[in-house]
C-alpha cells in the first residue's frame, strides 16, 4: 500500500510540474506590437534639449542607437527587422528575434558588443517607454536606454516621424509674432512635421542636428527650403519664448559658419 502511494505521488509531481511550452513568434509579437510599434527617438535626448534649446550643446547625448522604427507587421520567420539610427549620422539595422529575453518585458535582438566581447542587447518596454538593456556576457545588466514614442500630426510633405521631428517639436513647433528686419510685423508658424507658413515664397523648415565630421558646426543652424533653390541659412538662438533668426555665412574656408545681421525676432503665442 505505501509503494501505491508513493508511486501516485511521484505521478503527481511529475505531470503537476510539467513546464508551459514556450510562446510561438506570432504568440509573442502579438503580446509586444502595443508596447513597441512605432517609431521611437531617445528620451535622454529629448530632455536635454527641452532645455538646451541648442542641438549644438545637446549633440554629446547622441551617442549609440538614437532612434528606431519598429514594424510589427513585418515580422518573419520569428524575426522582426528594425531600422534604426546610429549617432544620429549613419544608419543601422537589426533584428529583434521572438524569444523572451530577461524578463517577461524584453525579447533577444541581434546587436552586438564591438568589442566582441560577449556583451548583448534586448529591447523591451517599461510603462510607456521603449526600452534598450545592455548586458555583459554574464548576463549582468550594465546600462538601459529609454526611448519616447513619436506621435502628432503629419501631411504628405511633411518630415517623417523621426529624431528631426522631436526637434522640430521641442524647438520650433507654435505660432510666433514676427519681426523681420525692416520691421514689418507677421504671424508665422512652424509645424512639428516641418512645415512652414507664414514667411513668403517658403514651405518647409530644416533644422541641424547631426554635427559628426561637419567642420562648419560650429553653430547652431536651421534653414528655410533646405537644399531648395530657394533655400535661407540662419543662425538661430533660443531664449526663453523668444527666438531670434540671424544671417548665416562661411567663412572662406568653410570651416566655421558666420553669425551674421539679426533678420527675425520671434515671439512665440500662447
Amino acid at each position: 500500500m505505501k509503494k501505491c502511494i508513493f508511486f501516485l505521488s511521484v505521478l503527481v509531481v511529475l505531470f503537476g510540474c510539467k513546464s508551459t511550452p514556450p510562446k510561438s513568434g506570432a504568440e509573442l509579437m502579438k503580446d509586444f506590437a502595443p508596447h513597441i510599434d512605432g517609431v521611437w527617438v531617445m528620451t535622454d535626448y529629448i530632455n536635454d534639449l527641452s532645455k538646451t534649446k541648442s542641438p549644438l550643446a545637446s549633440a554629446n547625448k547622441l551617442d549609440g542607437v538614437v532612434s528606431m522604427e519598429i514594424t510589427s507587421s513585418l515580422l518573419s520567420n520569428d524575426t522582426l527587422a528594425v531600422h534604426g539610427s546610429l549617432n544620429n549620422h549613419e544608419g543601422l539595422d537589426f533584428h529583434i528575434v521572438m524569444k523572451e529575453g530577461q524578463n517577461k518585458t524584453s525579447l533577444t535582438t541581434d546587436i552586438t558588443e564591438a568589442d566582441h566581447k560577449g556583451g548583448f542587447y534586448e529591447l523591451g518596454y517599461e510603462d510607456k517607454s521603449l526600452m534598450l538593456y545592455h548586458y555583459n556576457k554574464d548576463k549582468k545588466l550594465l546600462d538601459k536606454r529609454a526611448f519616447t514614442k513619436v506621435e502628432g500630426p503629419l501631411t504628405e510633405d511633411s518630415e517623417p516621424y523621426g529624431l528631426q521631428y522631436m526637434a522640430n517639436r521641442v524647438l520650433f513647433a507654435g505660432k510666433y509674432d514676427a519681426t523681420d528686419e525692416t520691421g514689418k510685423q507677421s504671424e508665422i508658424e512652424f509645424t512639428e512635421d516641418g512645415m512652414l507658413h507664414g514667411v513668403e515664397g517658403h514651405t518647409i523648415y530644416y533644422v541641424f542636428t547631426d554635427f559628426i565630421g561637419d567642420p562648419e558646426g560650429n553653430l547652431d543652424e536651421m534653414c528655410f527650403d533646405f537644399q531648395q533653390k530657394t533655400q535661407k541659412p540662419y543662425i538661430f538662438e533660443i531664449k526663453g519664448d523668444t527666438t531670434k533668426l540671424y544671417a548665416a555665412s562661411e567663412n572662406e574656408e568653410r570651416t566655421q559658419l558666420i553669425q551674421g545681421d539679426l533678420k527675425y525676432t520671434l515671439v512665440k503665442k500662447h
